[in-house]
């Protein structure tokens, strides 16, 4: 039960606290003064997401609380869109506030509505009334699907595995073709630098080594004439060896450079050689990854994938057998599945027609209508709901023929008999949409009824419905030094009656009326 709710910052609120009554509780005000924040604030702390555009100006946060019996929920969000979730203290995520706020609370608005009129939501309104237990055909339906996956990586079919097949040897003899090593694009890279100047780098050497006969003719002379005094003083040997090494380290160079030159005549057709190569490691590159051990790895990849292929006829047509068992054996659980639903069906029927006749529709129609449809997550059923709410029309899709008076009456009803929970919190924001006169008192009753086993909330504009109700709650805006703010208080008796008569219209007749209503 939802004992207090409490909000801060949000809108036109600075700070709102509602003690809500165990049993039957409605909401009032006039348009404008603030019964969507309030449905919203409901929202927020039950899991759902609430703008930063709502925080009241000037604050920094918005917060709401709200009391469970023994659980206490607190969410706050800050200007920046940051939210914190507690219950009791302990920081929770937004899924376990949800499934927390699931098992205690209902609340319907528009969402209800327009879940009602789509027809594949039907299937789970049916399963939630019956509490259908869909677990065994799950995991059936789970395996056949696991076998499925098993066989795509096989490709999807015998023409998809071939394509494949034929895919996977291109790329592998593609690649060996290629013959690429790790060192290889460096290599080129800086050879085709050297090839395309060719030109200068031969006419630098060329000079280099006519200075070098030059200085080589110079150095043989000064090691003759140092070696012809060596006898005579002994301490210039040191210098004779040294400059022989130097000579024959010359000589070295001189050869090692007239080598080079010998084989550094590149004609156009060797730079474009190297060029193509590069191109074409740079292309392999962009096709099978960035590096070449990167292709390596993709290479060693596909043949696997390759091999696997190729050699998977036995293992396909094991997976195919296994598929058509497996399929039947879902056929069989969905088949099982079906007949509980429509015995549900049969029910839900009967009890929707039993409430809707309570709520001036007794010659209303509602059936369930199942199609057969290929296996899928939740059984082998299509189901959608038919309606009719007069004599003499058939009945047709709920979605294309129900006016806003009785989808309020219909989503009253079934929400009567789905609340299969007692002690559940109900909250209802939009159940009186195109209600008025008897089918409000109507609608009353019938919220009175729910409120002896469940604590119902009702934001309403009927006299009927607030009447009904064991507390009232009144919305009021106000203006006060250029500021607006909303309050809500609860009413005594005499506010209670004024607020109502004011519902009706206002006057002596709309007091007289209210107190009647009240059974004052």
């Amino acid at each position: 039960m939802l004992a207090t709710i409490k909000i801060q910052n949000i809108a036109l609120i600075p700070s709102v606290e509602i003690n809500f009554g165990g049993r039957f509780n409605v909401l009032t005000g006039e348009t404008g003064a603030g019964k969507s924040i309030i449905i919203g604030s409901l929202n927020f702390i039950l899991g759902d997401k609430l703008s930063t555009a709502v925080i009241r100006g000037g604050a920094e946060y918005a917060k709401v609380t709200a009391v469970f019996g023994d659980d206490i929920v607190t969410r706050t969000m800050w200007q920046n869109g940051r939210n914190e979730i507690r219950i009791n203290d302990d920081i929770v995520t937004i899924k376990h506030l949800r499934e927390f706020a699931a098992d205690i609370v209902d609340i319907h608005g528009q969402h209800d509505t327009e879940r009602l009129l789509t027809p594949k939501n039907h299937i789970d309104i049916l399963d939630g009334f019956g509490r259908v237990d869909t677990n065994e055909y799950k995991t059936e339906y789970d395996k056949l699907k696991s076998i499925d996956r098993e066989l795509a990586e096989f490709g999807d079919n015998d023409a998809e595995r071939e394509r494949l097949i034929d895919l996977y040897k291109y790329q592998i003899d593609e690649i060996e073709r290629a013959n690429l090593s790790a060192a290889e694009e460096t290599e080129l890279e800086q050879k085709i630098i050297v090839m395309r100047n060719a030109g200068k780098v031969t006419e630098n050497l060329n000079e280099t080594v006519s200075n070098l006969d030059t200085a080589d003719g110079g150095l043989t002379h000064a090691i003759k004439k140092l070696t012809s005094v060596t006898a005579l003083d002994g301490n210039l040997n040191t210098y004779a060896e040294r400059l022989n090494n130097i000579g024959g380290e010359l000589t070295d160079i001189i050869i090692g450079v007239r080598e080079y030159l010998a084989n550094a005549d590149y004609t156009d057709a060797d730079i474009d050689a190297v060029g193509e190569r590069l191109d074409e490691i740079k292309r392999m590159k962009r096709k099978y990854g960035k590096t070449v051990d990167e292709i390596f790895v993709f290479l060693e990849k596909t043949r696997a994938e390759y091999e696997r292929l190729t050699g998977a006829t036995e293992k396909i047509a094991a997976l195919r057998a296994q598929i058509e068992k497996q399929y039947a054996v879902v056929q069989s659980a969905g088949a099982k599945l079906s007949a509980v639903r429509q015995s549900i069906a049969a029910k839900m029927q009967a009890e929707l027609l039993t409430h809707l006749s309570d709520l001036g529709m007794p010659n209303a129609r509602f059936e369930v209508k199942f199609a057969t449809a290929a296996p899928k997550t939740n059984g082998i059923d299509d189901v959608e709901f038919f309606f009719s709410a007069n004599v003499g029309e058939g009945v047709k899709p709920l979605s294309k023929i129900i006016s806003g008076g009785e989808m309020s009456r219909l989503m009253l009803c079934i929400k009567t008999i789905a609340n299969l929970d007692k002690n559940k919190t109900l909250i209802f924001d939009e159940i009186d949409t195109g209600i008025s006169g008897l089918m409000g008192v109507a609608v009353a009753n019938k919220l009175e009824q729910l409120s002896k086993h469940s604590q119902i909330i009702v934001v309403t504009h009927l006299a009927a419905i607030a009447a009904a109700a064991d507390t009232h709650f009144l919305i009021e805006k106000s203006v006060a030094n250029n500021k607006t703010t909303t309050a809500v208080g609860s009413l005594n008796r005499e506010q209670r009656i004024n607020e109502i008569a004011r519902i009706i219209g206002g006057g002596e007749t709309a007091v007289a009326h209210a107190k009647s209503l009240l059974r004052y």
